[in-house]
């Protein structure tokens, strides 16, 4: 008799997780195109100085790039009008005031209503301190969105590659780099090599190279040095006397930081060609390998004179940090 109880009970267990649509729910896909950001927002707080710090603060204009492209394509949308497709986009920012609450906070949510989306949720007590809290948090707003739409980007990169990678000896040592579905490899030589897509209008390309001297620092300078090197050695104009280099007339950026317990400096501006008349962004890397202290230099740069060129870039800048060492 007990026996049975025990069978039963479980019985009514197994049947009522079964029912349980939060451990059986499959979510949609997420809606919307790389590098946009949906604001929920009433619309007297959008044009007023909510909406500018979300403007200012989370989608500035980027440095490094020829023309003026703000961070992300910003979609406002009235909280009325949130429903339907809306609620799948990729990513989303919530805004709104709730009197009486203590202080402003931001909470980030991951698959909230879809698949690898986004929702990063703005609550304060009124719009001024709203408008501040986005002020104040809109760098790690827009890192968060940033590493969101990079995993999509990696994932889709990875499986467009299958098991297709791009092959570098430097010595004892390998390193790869995925090969998504359109890129080809333009060359690849001891120490380096490099892979790019072409269309008619664009050119996406890929360098990784890894010094041949050890070292035991690399700075913004090195990087730079390298760099610069690396493109003027191994990046030629149509003509073949024209070479690609650093521009010089803007400044660049450089930040250092780490990443799955690896140390990077990392380096962003415009390159042009020296003898030429072509240009466009470009991003480089470096970090020392623990193993061999050779510095391995990683950079990707974006040709697309009559495009628009944050989200070619983003894709690049993707491609970039799948480079690892190859272990078999």
């Amino acid at each position: 008799m007990r026996n049975s109880a025990v069978l039963l009970l479980l019985m009514i267990a197994l049947l009522a997780s079964c029912g349980d649509s939060s451990l059986t729910r499959t979510l949609p896909n997420v809606t919307g195109t790389t590098g946009e950001v949906l604001v929920v927002m009433d619309k007297s707080m959008w044009d007023g100085n909510p909406g500018q710090a979300v403007r200012e603060y989370v989608s500035p204009i980027l440095l490094g790039l020829p023309q003026s492209e703000p961070a992300f394509a910003i979609l406002p949308v009235n909280p009325e009008g949130f429903r339907d497709i809306y609620v799948a986009h990729r990513n989303v920012i919530e805004v709104k005031t709730e009197p009486g609450k203590p202080q402003p906070e931001v909470t980030y949510t991951r698959n909230k209503w879809a698949e690898t989306q986004i929702v990063i949720t703005v609550t304060a007590p009124d719009t001024a301190s709203l408008a501040q809290c986005i002020r104040e948090n809109g760098d790690a707003i827009r890192r968060t969105i940033n590493e969101a739409e990079r995993g999509r980007l990696t994932d889709w990169f990875t499986k467009s590659a299958g098991k297709e990678r791009s092959v570098l000896s430097a010595g004892d040592t390998k390193w790869e780099l995925v090969m998504p579905a359109g890129w080809e490899s333009d060359f690849n030589r001891e120490g380096i090599m490099m892979i790019s897509a072409e269309t008619p209008s664009t050119t996406q390309s890929v360098m990784v190279s890894v010094t041949d001297n050890t070292t035991s620092r690399i700075g913004c300078f090195e990087l730079a040095d390298l760099t610069q090197k690396r493109m003027s050695d191994e990046v030629k104009g149509p003509d073949g006397g024209s070479f690609m280099v650093i521009e010089q007339k803007l400044p660049v950026s450089c930040r250092s930081f780490r990443r799955s317990g690896t140390d990077y400096i990392e380096m962003r501006g415009l390159w042009t060609l020296e003898g030429g008349f072509m240009g466009g962004p470009f991003i480089s890397y470096a970090f020392i390998d623990s193993v061999t202290t050779r510095a391995v230099v990683v950079t990707g740069f974006v040709y697309a004179p009559k495009e628009e060129k944050r989200e070619l870039l983003r894709q690049v800048e993707t491609l970039m940090y799948t480079v690892k060492k190859r272990t078999e």
